[in-house]
Formats: structure tokens, sequence, C-alpha cells
């Protein structure tokens, strides 16, 4: 900044003060044509400036003359995709030797492909500050039309905060018309905190006797209503006694370059997140947080179409409407629209009722006033869907929303991809182990505990073989009830092997239907009721014929024969075993609540605990019944795969409860 004598002038049009800053020949406008390396254009000031004319200044170089560089500013020097500002003072030798002190300020301007292409500036001789202003004379015509060519805002700016002089440029950004911007109404167009934060910034400046300018952005709404970043480089001119006279301010519009880096250091927190998150509900939950960086997102979605089942799956699902989103099959929804064209669409009410007229797509859930999709892909396939929505506000979303999101998605896709990849990982990871597990168990059981009722099997038929000719009626029928006995522990427990190893590798198929329990009861206590009669064990049956359940009929039939099988097991001769139903509530549904309840021998809670944490293990019944343990395996497995819950609650010496809770349902 240069202090300038005191005006008694008032400035009442831009003419007088241009005639104030302009009146001395030492001043210089050039335009430095970067590509020929030459002058194109220098006032004729120039010879008064340094001696030489503009021919000889191109002949020998400007650098020739220049004997000390004083200081020299520019910023963001590396980036030219906008015009940039520069500020340097020289000490140059003229062609009579005279040592003067130049002052440079020049704004660069960039061709098409982003490379330095002309420079535009002003040189002055700022030997005595008091010189530059008393003596400055400017072909001011040529500086407006140069003014009015810069591809940046030129503001004059009064101490008084009206604003004096803008250029064509800040009229085409602001949308404004000059007459509309003069005076202190450009004031109006600039959010309240940040004409403080200038005059504070103003306050500072002179507080601590520091002439720099300011650096500043601000926001700028222009005459259509839209919100756009100037950067602003303001410097303050001073008359001799320290007084503000005008600022003279250099904009340039950064709207775009902004949003860009915002968008991109979003897509970069999304990358970088996608690699740490442990689960992909974690990082569905970061992707909407960081979109709503950049628009609102109260109602957002992820859906995911699994093509091998036709269903939709919405593994992220965020809505002030619809709470919950279930899998469902693969219909005719905006969703599914996005989803088969593969392409974004932002839609409101006219254009959704236009595609249902079209027969492209059903009303399927609550109405929006605007909607948009984009696909999310991998390869060329696309294999969903991310959905913001407004269920109020039409203007919520525009082209604007719907390009901001087209941009980050394929970065989304990616990071989906690789997570569900990654999941998909340790998923067979854990089923592998998982697998292995089953199977090492497996071969215990079959090494161990298969071995009692074949060594039985063996030891009766080998006596009956042997010694057929010297056995009684009596001993023979002894030995072959032993035999029978024996091969039915040994099928029963041949059959819960089985079906725990389909279970444990996904080969038993989960079909839910409606089921009557009286009916299902009825036909597993059949099915034991020779053990039953055996052993002298009643059965005190009382359930509601009108009792439905919905769950997979062959698993809680295996279930209910399993603890049936338990409890005959474990309760001596002449016991009892109750079975009672009932409904309940249970967290605002209607459950069945099932008991078993037996007269047996009872269990320890470190037996029960074991039960639980999938330890297989084996103990003898009343009378020397053999198993595998994996009977209450299957039951608990069994029970969770249906929705359901099972809890045991025994009594050493008394007996055993297990207690049963199923998803009620309506007969079909």
């Amino acid at each position: 900044m240069h202090s300038i004598e005191k005006q008694t002038t008032i400035f009442s049009d831009s003419d007088n003060i241009r005639e104030l800053i302009f009146t001395h020949s030492d001043v210089v406008i050039y335009r430095y044509d970067f590509n020929k390396k030459i002058y194109n254009y220098m006032s004729p000031s120039i010879q008064n400036l340094t001696g030489y004319t503009k021919e000889e200044i191109n002949e020998i170089g400007f650098s020739k003359i220049v004997k000390k560089v004083e200081c020299s500013y520019s910023r963001d020097k590396n980036n030219l995709d906008i015009a940039e500002d520069f500020y340097g003072n020289y000490t140059i030798e003229s062609k009579t030797g005279e040592s003067k002190l130049i002052e440079d300020l020049s704004f660069h301007d960039p061709d098409d492909q982003g490379n330095l292409a002309v420079s535009i500036g002003i040189l002055r001789d700022i030997t005595p500050l008091k010189e530059v202003f008393n003596n400055l004379t400017f072909e001011k015509n040529n500086l407006n039309t140069i003014i009015d060519l810069a591809d940046i805002i030129v503001t004059v700016i009064d101490k008084n905060e009206n604003l004096l002089k803008v250029n064509k440029k800040g009229v085409e950004i602001t949308g404004y018309s000059e007459e509309e911007l003069l005076g202190n109404c450009w004031l109006k167009r600039i959010p309240k905190e940040f004409q403080l934060k200038l005059q504070k910034q103003r306050l500072l400046n002179r507080k601590n006797k520091v002439k720099s300018s300011i650096e500043i952005e601000v926001p700028l709404v222009t005459k259509n209503g839209e919100e756009k970043i100037i950067a602003w480089h303001i410097s303050e001119l001073e008359n001799e006694e320290g007084e503000l006279v005008f600022s003279v301010g250099v904009g340039r519009d950064v709207t775009q370059k902004r949003k860009e880096e915002k968008v991109q250091k979003i897509i970069s927190k999304i990358l970088q997140y996608s690699n740490v998150s442990e689960s992909l509900n974690d990082f569905f939950d970061f992707i909407r947080e960081s979109i709503k960086e950049l628009m609102p997102v109260n109602n957002f979605y992820i859906a995911l179409y699994d093509r091998e089942n036709d269903l939709l799956t919405f593994p992220y699902f965020n809505d002030e409407v619809d709470k919950e989103a279930f899998p469902v099959k693969f219909r005719n929804g905006l969703t599914e629209y996005i989803i088969k064209y593969g392409k974004s669409e932002l839609i409101d009410e006219a254009r959704d009722a236009q595609l249902v007229k079209e027969g492209k797509v059903d009303m399927v859930g609550s109405p929006s006033k605007i909607w948009l999709g984009i696909p999310i892909s991998i390869g060329d396939q696309t294999i969903g869907a991310l959905v913001v929505q407004d269920y109020h506000d039409a203007n919520t979303y525009s082209e604007k929303e719907k390009e901001i999101l087209e941009v980050i998605g394929y970065s989304i896709s990616r990071a989906i991809e690789r997570k569900k990849l990654e999941q998909e990982r340790k998923e067979l990871i854990v089923k592998l182990e998982k697998i292995n597990k089953s199977k090492d168990k497996l071969f215990s059981l079959i090494s161990h505990d298969l071995r009692a009722p074949f060594n039985s099997l063996l030891g009766f038929s080998e006596i009956i073989t042997t010694e057929f000719e010297t056995l009684t009626k009596e001993e023979m029928k002894e030995y072959m009830n032993a035999i029978f006995e024996s091969s039915k522990n040994l099928y029963s427990m041949t059959t819960n092997l089985l079906q725990y190893s389909r279970f444990q590798v996904g080969r038993i198929i989960f079909e839910p239907e409606v089921l009557n329990l009286f009916d299902l009861v009825e036909h597993n206590v059949n099915l034991l009721k020779g053990n039953l009669l055996k052993k002298e064990i009643k059965v005190l049956s009382n359930i509601d014929k009108n009792f439905y359940i919905y769950a997979d009929e062959d698993m809680i039939n295996s279930v209910i024969q399993n603890l049936l099988s338990n409890s005959i097991k474990f309760t001596f001769r002449g016991g009892s075993i109750s079975i009672v139903a009932s409904k309940k509530i249970i967290n605002n549904e209607e459950k069945i609540e099932f008991v078993l309840k037996d007269t047996g021998v009872g269990m320890k809670k470190e037996s029960i605990d074991k039960i639980f944490s999938a330890d297989v293990f084996s103990s003898p019944g009343t009378e020397k019944e053999f198993g595998t343990g994996l009977g209450l395996q299957l039951v608990i497995q069994f029970v969770e795969k249906n929705h359901g819950t099972l809890k045991i609650e025994s009594v050493e010496n008394k007996g055993s409860s297990f207690i049963i809770t199923l998803p009620s349902a309506k007969p079909s």
C-alpha cells in the first residue's frame, strides 16, 4: 500500500477516481505474451520510466535492467486454472544510469489448456511514495478497457464502504447491473458475518500499523439466488496522514474449485474409510454422514440386487416415513427402475406419474416430492442403487445434487465392491473354520459315542451266533431285545448326526409355513409312544387346537422329537412329561410359548452352560440309554433358524423345563 496526499475533491464518479490514480507518465501498462516472450503492448511512458522504448526492452529483455528483486509475491502460482495476481518490487537501472524502485502489479491469464499465456500489469516508480500519487499519469481509457477485459472482478470502494467502480466481470458473475451494485447495495449481497470479519481485519491491520493487503474468501449471493464463493485480494490506499481513501479489490470466482475440492475430499474420506471400517453397515453409515456435508440426507438408503434369488435387499436404510425395509422380490418400483436401466434419475411427482403411466414403474412405498437415485455398478453390471428423497420439499434436490452423487457414485461402487469381497472372504473363513470344527466334532462322535451301541450289537450278536444251540428261549428273547434297543438308539443317533452335519454345511433348506402346533405335538408323541410305554412315562398335553406357528415343519418336528427323547431318556420309570402352550406378547409381537417339562434327573447349571456354548457331550439315561449329545444342539440351532428362543430351567433330581418361543401365525 502507498500513501497519497490527502484529497479535498469529492469523488462523484469513476472518472475522478481514475484521474487521481493515473496522472503521471511514469506509470506503465503492459501486456506480456509468454508464448512469444515479448511485450506486445507497453504504454509510451515506458521510456519515461526506464529510458528504453518497448522495442528496446523486447530486444535486450526487461530482466537486463533489473539489478535487484526487492520482493515478489504470487498467490497459488502453481495453479493456472484461473487468473492469479502477482506483486513485485525491483530496483532497476534506467538507460541514463539512474536507479529507481519499480512496483509491478499484474494479473496472469491462462490459455484453454491451463498454461500461462498472458500477463497484464502495471509498472510504476515508487521511489518516493509521495511522487507515486502526485505525478500519476496514464491513458485512463486504455486502463478501463484492460480492466474490463480481465477475467477477474475488479472493484474500487471508498472509505464508507460504497462501491465506486466494478468491472464487467463483476457484473457478469453477480448478475446485477453496475447501477444496481454501486453505492452500498453491493454489501447486501455479502453475509453480515463476513462484513464484520473484513472490518475486523482492517482494524487489526491499522492497529498493528501493517500495510498489507487483505486475503479473504466471501460468499456472494447472485441475482438468481445462487451462492458463489469469491476469493478477494484487497489493497487499501491511504493518504499521508494514514487515513483510508479507498480500497481496490481483485476477486476471482472459486465456487467450482471449492466444490470440486470438497467432493474430492469426501471421495478420499470414503475410500480411506472403506479400508479401515469393520462392517458394511458402518461403512454405509459413514457414506451417509459424508454426503450430508454436500446435501440433505434425512431419507437415505442403499439397495443391492441379489440376482440369484431375485431379491432386493437393503443393507442400509434410514427413512423418516418407512422405518424398516425387509428383503423383497425384485418388483417394479423406482429403485428397480434405476437398477434395470443403470442410469441416474431425478424424479419429481410429474416424472413419477409419467413413469407410472408408461408402465415402467408401479406405485411402491410412500410417495415423495423429489426422489434421486444413482446406480451402483461393478464392471458393466448394476448391482444396486443409492437413493435420497424428500417427502416435503420438491426443491431439495436438483441436477446439481445429481451431478455430485454421480461423481462420488463410482468411488462408492468401488468401495462397496471391495467391502463386499472382504466381508465375503471373512464370512467364508468363519464358515470354513466352523465346518472344520464340526467335522472334528463329528469324527469324535463317530469314533467315541457310536462305538457303545455298536459294541452292544456286536456283543449280543456274537453270543447268539456262537451259543445259539445252548441258549434258552428266555435268554434268546433278552439278547434279541438288547439288539433291538441298541439298533433303535443307533438309528436315532445316526439321524441326528446326519441332520447336524447337513445343517452345518447349509444343505438343509429353510422353508417356513403356517403349522398347527397341536398336530405337530400329537404326531411326535405318537412316534415315541413305544419309548413312553416301555418306561411307563405319562405325557400330559394341553395345547389349544387353534394355536398356529410360522416355521419349518421338518425342523420343528426334529425339535419336538429331540426334546421328548431327551426327557424320556432322563426321566425315571413311572415319571411324567407335561407339554403346554400359551400366547405371549414379546416386543410388540405375538409369540407362541411352548413348554415341555419332565420329572427327570435334572441338570446342573454347568451342564446348561455347556449346552448353550455348543459343547457336545453325552450322559447315559436313567436306564443306561446311549446318546451323542447332538439332540439339544439341533434344538438350539433349529429354534434360532425359525426366529425363536430357547430357555432351559432345571433342578437336580426334580426335573427340567424347556421353554421355546416361536412366531405366531394365523391359519392359512
